[in-house]
Parts: C-alpha cells; sequence; structure tokens
C-alpha cells in the first residue's frame, strides 16, 4: 500500500537521488516510532525517504508521518508463519525502489528484512536496536546472541541508540564490523516552545503534576512510581501523578491506584499526540524504569521541556542524564528514595525551576535531533 506518490514504485528511480528506507514495526505511539519519525524530519534535503512498515493494524502516527513532505509510505506485513514469502515479496520490492541504504529500527525482524535487502543487493544496511540485553532472562539470553551472530553473518552493523545498549550486546559476542552507538535525540527547541506556551495557559491554582510518559510494561517500573506517589500525597495533598501511555500493564496499576484510594490523584492518559503540551502542564517528570530501559526518548523530551527530572538509576538513565548532572538519579524499586526526592522539589519552586534549566541545557547540547540525523545520514549516505 502507497500512501504518498513521491517515489513511484512503478518506474526506475532517478540514480543520483539517494534512497533511503526506515524500516518500522508498526505506527504505535512509542519511542523508537517517535525517533524515527523525527530522524526522517531532520533529514538532509537531497535524501528520498520511504518508510515501511511492517504491521498494518497499528496506524496511531500514520497521521504524524503523512505531515513529512516527499515521504514515501509502503507497507508490507510481516507474519512468522509466512517469512519466506515474506522476505520473497521484500525482496521484489527492494529491487523495485533500489534505496541506498536500510535503516531496520525493528532488532530482531530485522534478520529477516535484512536478508530480503541482501537478496536485492542493497548496498548498505544497518540496524538500531532500542533495548539492552535481558541479562535476567536465559531463554532471551540465547535468543538475542543468535540475532547477534546472524547480524554478522549478513555484515549488517548494529548502531545501539546508547552506549549502555552498545555494551550489553558485546557482552554477548562479537558484534558485526563498524558497530557503534549512535545516541537518540530529540527537537528540543520546538519541544521547549511548545511546552512553554502550554505552561503559559496553565491555571495559577493548578494542583502540582508529577508525569510519566511511557509505555505501560514491565521493561517499565510504574508500580514503584505509585507506591512514591502515594507517600508523597500525604505530605503534599494538592498533588496528581498523570501516566501517559498505554501497554499491557494498565489494568495491574490501575488496580494498584484503587486499592490504594488514588483513583481522583492519578490520571491515566492513554496514548497521546501532544506530549509537549502536556509536560508544559506538569511540574516534575519521574522516570521510574528498570535495567532493560535503552534509553527514554521521553526522558530528553521532559528535559527539553525544561522539567527537573528525578529518575530511576537505571545504566541508560545514568547515561542521559550525564550521570546526575541534568537530574536526580534514585536507586531503582526504591519507593522511599523516590518520594523524597519528589518531596524535595514540590517543596521548592527554585529548586525546580534551576534544575529543570540544568535538564534543557543539557539535553540541547548532547541530545539534539540534528546531531542525531546528521550521523545518521552521513553513514546512510555516505560513500
Amino acid at each position: 500500500m502507497v500512501i504518498n506518490q513521491s517515489i513511484s514504485l512503478e518506474k526506475p528511480l532517478v540514480k543520483q537521488s539517494p534512497i533511503v528506507i526506515h524500516v518500522i514495526n508498526g505506527m504505535a505511539f512509542g519511542g523508537i516510532e517517535n525517533i524515527c519519525l523525527e530522524i526522517i524530519k531532520n533529514s538532509p534535503p537531497d535524501a528520498k525517504n520511504v518508510l515501511l512498515y511492517l504491521d498494518s493494524e497499528r496506524t496511531e502516527m500514520l497521521p504524524l508521518f503523512k505531515e513529512i513532505p516527499n515521504l514515501t509510505i509502503i507497507n508490507q506485513d510481516y507474519k512468522s508463519d509466512r517469512r519466506l514469502p515474506f522476505i520473497f515479496n521484500l525482496a521484489l520490492k527492494f529491487r523495485e525502489i533500489k534505496p541506498q541504504a536500510i535503516l531496520l529500527h525493528v532488532f530482531g525482524l530485522h534478520l529477516f528484512v535484512g536478508l530480503a535487502a541482501r537478496i536485492a543487493r542493497v548496498p548498505k544496511i544497518m540496524v538500531c536496536p532500542g533495548n539492552p540485553v535481558p541479562e535476567k532472562d536465559l531463554s532471551r539470553l540465547k535468543v538475542w546472541k543468535n540475532i547477534v551472530l546472524f547480524s554478522r553473518l549478513l555484515k549488517i552493523p548494529i548502531h545501539s541508540c546508547s552506549q549502555t545498549v552498545h555494551n550489553s550486546l558485546q557482552v554477548l559476542t562479537k558484534l558485526p564490523r563498524n558497530s557503534y552507538p549512535i545516541n537518540y535525540g530529540c527537537d528540543v527547541k520546538a519541544i521547549a516552545a511548545r511546552a512553554e506556551k502550554s505552561r503559559q495557559q496553565r491555571s495559577t491554582n493548578s494542583p502540582k503534576v508529577i508525569g510519566m510518559v511511557a509505555r505501560l510494561n514491565t521493561i517499565k517500573d510504574h508500580q514503584t512510581l505509585i507506591a512514591a506517589f502515594n507517600l508523597v500525597h500525604r505530605q503534599f495533598a494538592d498533588t496528581q501523578l498523570w501516566l501517559i501511555g498505554d501497554g499491557e500493564q494498565k489494568e495491574t496499576l490501575q488496580n494498584l491506584v484503587d486499592e490504594l484510594n488514588l483513583s481522583e490523584q492519578v490520571i491515566f492518559w492513554g496514548d497521546r499526540s501532544d506530549i509537549p503540551e502536556l509536560l508544559g502542564q506538569m511540574d516534575i517528570y519521574a522516570f521510574s524504569t528498570t535495567e532493560e530501559e535503552g534509553f527514554g526518548i521521553a526522558l530528553i523530551e521532559a528535559m527539553a521541556a525544561k522539567l527537573p527530572i528525578v529518575a530511576s538509576n537505571a545504566s541508560a538513565c545514568c547515561e542521559v542524564l550525564g550521570q546526575g548532572k541534568a537530574g536526580a538519579l534514585i536507586e531503582q524499586g526504591d519507593a522511599k528514595a523516590l518520594a523524597t526526592a519528589l518531596g524535595n522539589f514540590l517543596a521548592s519552586e527554585e529548586k525546580r525551576r534551576e534544575w529543570g534549566n540544568k535538564a534543557y541545557q543539557y539535553a540541547a547540547t548532547n541530545h539534539n535531533i540534528q546531531q542525531c540525523a546528521d550521523k545518521w545520514y552521513s553513514i546512510l549516505l555516505g560513500n
């Protein structure tokens, strides 16, 4: 299915126009999908981009991708019981498009897409994993090791989203040649502007808001945040906790909120496309997560929105926050320590402003999307 017609799949393409195909699983709201969107938006003007998505049932972000000028969007559904037809048909599609490079945002599935690309003789193929190796799951460890081994066999470099993810993969086995991390980024200035506009419209007597934007899954640790908020709310009654995102843990978390009699104070927003505006309505950003965290796009977006940050001391969070230079780091799973840090920020507007500015400056210097996109396209389009 072709959504936009900037690149015809019926006629030969102009050779001097470099074409890059980005591959994502689906278009649900999430960090990986959002980074793909931002990288394409910040691509060089001479690059022609194609977006290939593998799940036609998840199209929530499709309107946002369709806003990008000259982007061709195509679909090729992946079914685990029809892998050979998938690889064959995808190879034919790649031969029609004749891309110079393919960037795979689907770690694991990238082996099947990469095989199709090799059959079609695509010059450059690379993958960006978004999460570290699940060290505590021995069965998954073996799977991940095999994924890396087959990536090496297919000569697909692995460009992890952070040094944390890169290090975890190196422990498994030797990585493919030319593998190194390329950190994620966000549009710092645009997010800051949208958040500030929303902030200016906020009522002066609004309750203080602690927020977290993340999928409601087991990689994150919403339970600890809810437990910490329960302690905070006893001291600061006029507070709310906003949980933005959706996922398989939603019902479990809602039940926990009900058990703590916090249903009026904890708001589940679900998936949203207006994240910067919601960040502008917050006072503190909390990022309670686990060692399975790979980077945290939502974390740098909160930094860009000039929010003071309290985060778990997972390796990825430590990396993103400059080992504590841009936000407070709390022991994972420690609800009391998290509550104390949140309470310290709630008690001092001056401290919130100071650490919000620190977070912004660090994001602007280290996590800018243009820097990220430039690094990607320098290897995607380089000779």
